[in-house]
């Protein structure tokens, strides 16, 4: 139990809770029951630990509490491009928001800087399980998780560009995986639970998936994308593959691809075909949106 509450404790610095998140008093073996507790409702491995991806879910159920949300004004750069190697290239779509555009926002730390310009060969899908792109952005930009994605779509399909595409980003689980590929954060929180919560906020019902499978396991129920950030997602594989010469291809399985977890891959993944841990995007259909786009250029 001691090193459950060091760890405990620790992490607490770094990720920036406290005990009363939980309802507790101190770290002591009550915190870790309460923990547990929390685990188990989501689906959590129940170690007691209090970690990244307990802290992530931790902070989206608190974000829920809020009564009112306050959307980021936003103010799109006309041109819509993204940056590579400090170079803009073009996207067709009209909500983009650059680091340094009004409401942007930019990692500082948690990133692997690039002066030569990287071979981008592979883009990795991810949902965030938050509520919104800017509480996603506070999440991975925590001074000490070390933790960083390309891009957010949001849940009105504004895509955020959060660093340069020649920058290596944490994202993937696997050091041979970021060093060649960009990622992005879908904004959704998963769980059924919050759909009221995105229905008082003005952004309507998610679609639920009732039907998907990941590492050859059926799934619960849980929340969809709007299709609104599904157009938003296929305008940015469009951009990316203009840009990095990212083949239309994707895996044929739904688990991990030995090929994408070498890094050796070249296409568009999952972030469940990097590593059997992670479960995003299950029931994201990314082979038919290759072949929308395919015959979109045919």
């Amino acid at each position: 139990m001691e090193d459950k509450i060091f760890y405990n404790e620790s992490s607490s610095q770094s990720l920036g809770w406290s005990p009363d998140w939980l309802g507790a008093s101190d770290f002591d073996g009550e915190l870790i029951k309460r923990i547990v507790a929390f685990q188990k409702k989501h689906g959590l491995k129940a170690d007691g630990l209090l970690g990244p991806g307990t802290y992530r879910r931790l902070w989206t159920e608190r974000e829920a509490e809020i009564e009112t949300y306050v959307p980021v004004e936003i103010k799109s750069n006309s041109e819509n491009f993204l940056i590579y190697n400090n170079n803009y290239v073009p996207i067709e779509w009209d909500r983009v928001v650059l680091p340094f555009n009004r409401g942007g926002l930019k990692h500082t730390n948690g990133y692997k800087k690039m002066i030569e310009k990287r071979d981008i060969s592979m883009f990795v899908t991810h949902w965030d399980v938050c509520l919104n792109a800017k509480s996603c952005f506070k999440v991975l930009n925590n001074t000490k998780r070390k933790a960083s994605i390309h891009f957010a779509i949001d849940n009105d399909g504004t895509i955020y560009q959060f660093l340069d595409m020649n920058h290596v980003a944490w994202h993937a689980s696997k050091r041979a995986v970021n060093d060649k590929s960009v990622g992005v954060e879908i904004s959704n929180a998963y769980y059924p639970k919050y759909q009221s919560w995105y229905k008082r906020n003005g952004f309507g019902e998610r679609p639920l998936i009732t039907d998907a499978k990941v590492h050859g396991k059926p799934m619960e129920e849980f929340l969809g994308f709007y299709p609104v950030q599904i157009d938003a997602l296929k305008a940015l594989y469009k951009a990316t593959h203009k840009a990095c010469g990212i083949p239309y291809e994707t895996p044929d399985t739904d688990t991990v691809d030995r090929k994408v977890a070498r890094g050796t891959y070249k296409g568009y993944v999952h972030h469940y075909n990097v590593v059997k841990n992670k479960i995003d995007c299950a029931g994201l259909d990314i082979k038919n949106i290759l072949n929308e786009l395919k015959t979109m250029e045919d």
